[in-house]
């Protein structure tokens, strides 16, 4: 049984997966509470399920990028429940799980995929269908919606994650022929952590779980620069 957790920013979301099917799932927006409800949420989500700390076999955690206080609750919890129960510990881009959510009608599109870093920027990342999964084109940015958008290459575009309403209004202003945009809709847009689950899964079933040490699990922070 694999927990998933992710604080990576203001949303918090929980995941059980057994390899073989997504037990449970939680998401729902903390603010700046992950430190307060991340150890109970997870002592929660075991209770209803049923699940003893014991069943675990793994833990996936959100690495960012994201907000500093965040990362460092989610990492830091996933960390100590790693290390007491001998357990691997796999570290996934919070770009990543979100992009792992993402259906691809038009595999010509490019995905930006965004997560809020506070004081009005937003850390973004491009993504292109490769291999039949959405993978980065190029390592994120800390920026601002519209430096993100005045600089876009031609193109068309879909954009996901946490578009807040800056974003919505920057969107829907941008009307270039040459790089078209499409907000994917909110049920997508929602980072989950079945998806980082499902992306640690994939990673734990390719490489040897000696690759996976809990001490080796580092934040992402991206700085101005």
């Amino acid at each position: 049984m694999l927990l998933a957790i992710d604080t990576a920013t203001q949303f918090l979301s929980l995941a059980l997966h057994d390899q073989h099917t997504l037990i449970a799932e939680q998401s729902w927006q903390t603010g700046n509470r992950h430190n307060t409800l991340l150890a109970i949420s997870i002592q929660t989500i075991l209770n209803q399920c049923e699940v003893k700390p014991d069943a675990l076999t793994a833990v996936a955690v959100s690495i960012g990028p994201g907000s500093y206080t965040g990362l460092r609750v989610g990492v830091a919890l996933a960390k100590g429940i790693a290390q007491m129960g001998h357990l691997p510990l796999v570290g996934i881009s919070s770009l990543d799980t979100l992009a792992a959510s993402q259906p691809f009608h038009n595999t010509k599109h490019t995905l930006l995929a965004v997560v809020q870093a506070g004081r009005g920027r937003i850390i973004a990342a491009p993504y292109r269908v490769k291999k039949g999964r959405w993978m980065a084109d190029e390592d994120p940015t800390l920026t601002t919606w519209d430096k993100l958008l005045t600089d876009l290459p031609d193109g068309s575009y879909y954009v996901s994650g946490e578009v807040d309403e800056e974003g919505r209004a920057r969107i829907a202003e941008h009307t270039r022929d040459t790089a078209p945009l499409t907000l994917v809709s909110a049920a997508h847009r929602t980072r989950r952590a079945g998806f980082l689950a499902q992306e640690a899964l994939r990673l734990l079933d390719s490489h040897p779980h000696t690759d996976f040490e809990a001490a080796k699990v580092q934040p992402i922070y991206l700085k101005s620069e």
